[in-house]
C-alpha cells in the first residue's frame, strides 16, 4: 500500500512485480572516506575515530506520482565500530561494518525521493519491550545505551583528539532530537523484479557534529542539552548528499 500525501491510501498496481532495493549510506569526513583509527582534521583538530553508529527507522520511498509508499519494520543499525564491551564485560559486540540496507518486496515503478528517520520514534523509544526491524534489548544500541537505560542512543560518535588523546563521546538521543531526512534523487530510481536497484547518499560525519567544540566539550549526551540537540540537527540536515553518478568510460 502507499500513502499519498493528503493521507488517502491507495492500492499499487498488482500487476507490477514487486523487487529490492538497496539502500547505501556511505560515511565521509568531507571528501575522505571514512575508517577507523584514521587521523582527519576537522576545525583545525587532529581526530581520529573508533565507532560511528547509529539508527535509520521509517523509511519511505516517495514515486513519481507523489505518493509515499511505507517500508514497514524499516529500523536498521548502520555502523562501523570495532569490538565492543557490553554489560561490564560480560558480553563482547563483534566488530562490524554496515553501510547498505537491503530493502525487499519493493513495490514496483520509479522513484524520484526518500524518507527516513534518524533515531527511534516515540512509540519505540519509550517502550524498549517493543520489537520490531532489527530493534530489540540484544541489538547493539540498547546494551549500551545511556539515560538509565530507558531508551535507545541514535547517534554514538567515539574517537580521541590525537594532540592529548582527548576521548570523545559524541551521542544523541531523547524524543525531540528525532528527526525526519528528506532526500530529492537527482536521477529517478526503477524497481523491478528483473534487476536489483541502488540509492548511494553520502554522509558526511564532519558535518554531524559541525558547531561542536570538541576541545571543550568531548562528552555530548544528556548532560548537554544544546550540544545534542545542534548534533542531532546537523545530522538530519546537513550531512547527507546525494552520491554523485560514476562516469562509466
Amino acid at each position: 500500500m502507499a500513502c499519498s500525501d493528503d493521507d488517502t491510501i491507495e492500492s499499487i498496481d498488482a500487476s507490477v512485480t514487486p523487487g529490492s532495493l538497496d539502500l547505501t549510506l556511505d560515511t565521509m569526513v568531507g571528501n575522505e572516506d571514512f575508517q577507523l583509527d584514521t587521523e582527519y582534521s576537522i576545525a583545525g583538530e587532529r581526530v581520529s575515530f573508533t565507532q560511528f553508529r547509529y539508527w535509520v527507522s521509517n523509511i519511505v520511498l516517495i514515486n513519481k506520482a507523489g505518493d509515499h509508499v511505507e517500508i514497514p519494520n524499516s529500523y536498521f543499525l548502520i555502523e562501523e565500530t570495532g569490538a565492543l564491551s557490553i554489560q561490564d564485560g560480560a558480553y563482547e559486540y563483534p566488530p562490524n561494518k554496515r553501510e547498505t540496507i537491503n530493502l525487499s518486496a519493493v513495490p514496483g515503478g520509479e522513484y524520484i525521493g526518500i524518507e527516513f528517520g534518524i533515531g527511534i520514534d516515540q512509540r519505540y523509544n519509550d517502550n524498549l519491550s517493543l520489537q520490531a526491524g532489527e530493534l530489540s534489548q540484544l541489538n547493539g544500541m540498547t546494551n549500551i545505551s545511556w539515560m538509565w537505560h530507558t531508551s535507545y542512543i541514535f547517534t554514538s560518535i567515539k574517537g580521541s583528539l590525537l594532540d592529548d588523546d582527548t576521548t570523545l563521546v559524541l551521542e544523541t538521543g531523547l524524543n525531540d532530537n528525532y528527526h525526519t531526512v528528506n532526500v530529492a534523487l537527482e536521477n529517478a530510481v526503477e524497481v523491478s523484479n528483473t534487476a536489483a536497484q541502488e540509492i548511494l547518499l553520502h554522509v558526511d560525519l564532519a558535518s554531524i557534529i559541525e558547531g561542536i567544540d570538541v576541545r571543550t566539550t568531548p562528552v555530548v549526551g544528556a548532560s548537554t542539552p544544546e550540544a545534542m540537540e545542534l548534533m542531532a540537527n546537523n545530522f538530519a540536515y546537513k550531512s547527507f548528499t546525494v552520491a554523485p553518478v560514476a562516469n562509466e568510460d
